[in-house]
């Protein structure tokens, strides 16, 4: 056998050995980040508080625009602490049916 028959017979068995564990190790790696991303929760307590600040301050926003421009209400303390209570209601509206699903 000559040397250069030798080489390329040994360059291709190794081919194959590393072909073979190749799959395997991207198959470990693959299912090891499905399982840390099962593991961690959809959402975490932090998104579901701030989204429920944002619906209650919109509400906030649009029932304090609403009683400036209709002047349904005349003084602007009380427009300010309607809109308040509001955006406080809603909010918790918002957190409690977001909540509700967990």
């Amino acid at each position: 056998m000559q040397p250069e028959s030798r080489f390329a017979s040994s360059f291709s068995e190794s081919g194959v050995v590393e072909t073979e564990h190749t799959p395997s190790r991207l198959n470990r790696t693959v299912q090891e980040i499905n399982a840390e991303v099962m593991a961690k929760p959809r959402e975490s307590k932090l998104d579901i508080v701030s989204t429920a600040v944002v619906i209650g301050m919109t509400a906030q926003f649009v029932v304090f625009i609403f009683g400036l421009v209709t002047d349904f209400i005349p003084r602007m303390l009380e427009t300010i602490l309607i809109s308040v209570f509001v955006g406080l209601c809603v909010g918790v509206i918002a957190y409690a049916l977001m909540k509700g699903n967990d």
